[in-house]
């Protein structure tokens, strides 16, 4: 009330009350400093690094840790199985113990980068013992295949390095986990000093709530005003501040603990005594790697975001309280005279008000957008087969559609896949060249359905799936296989490997340069249905597929054909697929191109080169020929989704898209399967015309399309095709090829074909097209 209506013996409460009111703000701006102060500088940053510790170190410490153990037992499991089956020499025989192997060493390597301070030297010790344990196992699968005592020996020293307490491999792996799977529990266990901080915090901010609400109070009860709707905001946003954060709190401790019991699960899991037998192993690999986390959400926008409703909220009681006393008190007011000095020089001219409020509106729409940007999905991340000119057409490609990803493009898809599966930490988006090694995954339930992101896309056969259920994989380029590229200045004759291009180099696949040769003169000698059982291995005569009828006759035409030119097939065993000069650096010679030049190359349509050379069918200039071309060998590659995440599904929608496919369009390495685009590029008069003639024969309905072989294969049986066409050409290179050589080499394809999962998911897939008048 003012102070000129006062009646005698008022004036004295006048006072009293303008003293409480003030004592009410200041006690109010203590409590609410304190309260927004110890939750913003020390309870939310303490609690927000334990939770960015065990999420990003500990828990892949503990999960990776498990994964390399389990992936070592099954190494083991399955190169004593394969010595057990008198198989080991066969390389795709020990094809899982080898890709375990390989994923254990990826395993460690990652594990490396978030084990806490101290097991540096227990990881390392790991890393030699791996080493050592694999040169054991490997001699006594395949140099002592033979000798009894010595296999006996080896055999007992891989044990000893696997299981010897204390410093066997097992065990220092079992020291590391069990040390991150304790440090985790100390995360979790927020202890006296965090949780008083917690506490302290919000009996302050409850305060400065009551303090509001007292204020309130006071007006009503000495003045008879109705309540100031700014100091209720003030009261209702203090009791939030207060609230609000407390549950977070609550919720983050509990995911916290809900996170350790997980990874003492997956601890459990490695660890338990009874696992034994490769069904159990991989058993306990899946549940290792289906074991998630909850939530842990950091808190990270949120703490700016609190201090700005922190300053919000106390500014706006504090306004209230001010208001209360500027008007009840004009004599005696709070100084805001720099306040009103420094709005009147802010608004003085138009231009410095729409300044200030262009200012006010950045700052609020700053405060509004701020979480959304912060809170953006991390990037997609992809594992594929493209390198050079083919990974930046894919990187510009998510660039063009908005869409952030982390790329790693590799030749050894398998290790690094294996590795990251087991791990739980797998891709988003795995790109594979071929759906043989997917369908495993899709089997042991890793792949997620892509059926609505397909719907209604045109795409042609055999690279589009087909049959009953969810689709898994879908393909994302194409390429023709059944040519030979011819060079325009070099003459030659087919009959003789002199006049060919050949390498059988390839990181990580080596040999499969060869097998396109024996799947062509398959494919054309005996025809696609023949073709189709024997790449999925089913079929009446699949029990001797390899070792008698096309596939043996196919293979003796081959190395007929190696045996013209000993001394060239002896280079193609250790020269690069791409050419002599692929493993120098900064050197892009297209085999063709090379010196000395050759005149043919049986290559796919991804080897086009710059050197001009015109494409042919490959069946008149096969060994064994002429053969009519009954069917084109092509191959594709295909995205299969492991994280069904929003972004990564958006990046497969562009990838699947016509307008994503067509940025790769008859570009030389890279066609696409889909059938607009196909229809576009072939009529098109300006394209290269080389890709209209692939997209023709892609288009031509009469000749049957089958997918390569080897893609389709078993992952074992592929391996052990691979080293059998190796073990082929280092047979003719070394003096000749005898028929007990060729049965030794097809017998243990067949063997490997035999003992691997015939479940693995290959028999139902569609190999050829159908063809039509």
């Amino acid at each position: 009330m003012r102070r000129g209506h006062e009646r005698p013996g008022e004036a004295r409460r006048g006072t009293s009350t303008r003293r409480l009111l003030l004592r009410h703000l200041w006690s109010f701006l203590g409590c609410a400093a304190v309260g927004v102060t110890l939750l913003t500088a020390v309870a939310v940053p303490q609690l927000d690094a334990r939770v960015r510790e065990l999420r990003d170190e500990v828990a892949p410490s503990v999960q990776g840790s498990a994964a390399v153990r389990l992936a070592v037992l099954r190494a083991d499991e399955a190169a004593r199985h394969s010595i057990d089956r008198k198989v080991a020499r066969t390389v795709g025989a020990g094809e899982t113990a080898q890709s375990q192997l390989a994923a254990a060493d990826q395993g460690l390597t990652q594990l490396a980068d978030h084990v806490g301070s101290g097991m540096d030297q227990d990881i390392s010790a790991v890393n030699g013992l791996l080493a050592a344990y694999n040169n054991a196992i490997t001699l006594a699968a395949v140099k002592y295949q033979a000798d009894a005592e010595m296999r006996k020996e080896k055999l007992a020293e891989a044990s000893a390095l696997l299981e010897r307490p204390d410093t066997g491999l097992l065990d220092r792996l079992d020291k590391v986990a069990t040390a991150e799977q304790r440090r985790a529990g100390e995360l979790a266990d927020l202890g006296v000093l965090l949780t008083a901080s917690w506490v302290v915090a919000a009996a302050a901010l409850a305060t400065a709530a009551a303090v509001a609400g007292l204020a309130c109070r006071a007006i009503i009860r000495r003045c008879g005003r109705l309540l100031a709707p700014w100091i209720l905001v003030g009261v209702a946003g203090s009791m939030a501040l207060a609230t609000v954060p407390a549950f977070l709190a609550w919720r983050t401790a509990q995911n916290l603990d809900t996170a350790r019991a997980h990874l003492a699960d997956i601890l459990r899991i490695a660890l338990k005594d009874s696992l034994h037998g490769a069904e159990a192993l991989a058993a306990a690999q899946q549940q290792v790697a289906g074991t998630g986390l909850p939530d842990l959400s950091a808190f990270g926008w949120w703490n700016a975001a609190y201090v700005v409703g922190g300053l919000a909220v106390t500014c706006a009681a504090v306004a209230g309280l001010v208001a209360r006393l500027t008007t009840d008190y004009p004599v005696r007011p709070v100084d805001w005279s720099w306040a009103r000095g420094l709005w009147n020089r802010v608004t003085r001219t138009k231009l410095r008000r729409r300044i200030a409020s262009a200012a006010a509106l950045a700052v609020v729409a700053a405060i509004v957008a701020a979480p959304q940007l912060l809170d953006r999905d991390p990037v997609v991340t992809v594992l594929g087969p493209w390198t050079g000119k083919e990974e930046q057409r894919f990187r510009d490609l998510m660039e063009a559609e908005g869409i952030r990803i982390s790329y790693q493009g590799t030749s050894a898809q398998r290790e690094v896949l294996l590795s990251r599966v087991q791990a739980g930490d797998p891709p988003d988006i795995a790109i594979m060249p071929g759906f043989g090694e997917l369908a495993e995954y899709r089997a042991e339930k890793h792949l997620k359905p892509l059926d609505d992101l397909v719907e209604g896309l045109r795409y042609a056969g055999p690279w589009r799936p087909q049959g009953r259920g969810h689709t898994y994989w879908w393909p994302v380029n194409a390429n023709l296989k059944s040519i030979v590229w011819q060079s325009p200045d070099t003459a030659g004759r087919h009959g003789t490997l002199s006049s060919w291009c050949l390498g059988m180099g390839e990181d990580g696949a080596a040999g499969w340069p060869g097998t396109d040769w024996i799947e062509d003169i398959v494919l054309q000698q005996a025809g696609p249905d023949v073709y189709a059982d024997w790449a999925r291995g089913t079929g009446k005569g699949a029990s001797t597929a390899w070792t008698k009828g096309p596939v043996r006759e196919a293979w003796r035409h081959w190395a007929r054909f190696l045996a013209t030119d000993g001394k060239r097939a002896e280079r193609a065993l250790i020269t690069d697929w791409r050419g002599p000069a692929a493993l120098i650096r900064g050197d892009d010679t297209a085999f063709r191109e090379a010196t000395p030049r050759c005149a043919l190359e049986h290559q796919g349509s991804f080897a086009q080169g710059e050197d001009g050379a015109r494409l042919t069918d490959a069946a008149p200039l096969l060994p064994g020929g002429p053969y009519r071309t009954r069917a084109y060998e092509v191959s594709g590659d295909f995205a299969a989704l492991f994280n069904d995440r929003k972004p990564a599904r958006e990046a497969l929608r562009a990838l699947f898209s016509q307008a994503g496919q067509k940025r790769w369009a008859g570009q030389g390495t890279m066609y696409s399967a889909m059938l607009p685009v196909m229809e576009e590029v072939a009529d098109h008069g300006k394209v290269d015309g080389t890709a209209r003639e692939i997209y023709g024969k892609f288009l031509q309905t009469r000749v049957p399309r089958c997918l390569d072989a080897s893609d389709v294969m078993r992952p074992a049986v592929r391996d052990a095709f691979h080293e059998a066409v190796l073990r082929t050409v280092a047979a003719v290179a070394g003096g000749g090829l005898s028929d007990a050589d060729l049965d030794d080499i097809l017998d243990g394809v067949q063997n490997v074909q035999e003992v691997t999962d015939q479940d693995a998911g290959t028999a139902g897939l569609q190999v050829c097209s159908e063809a039509r008048p």
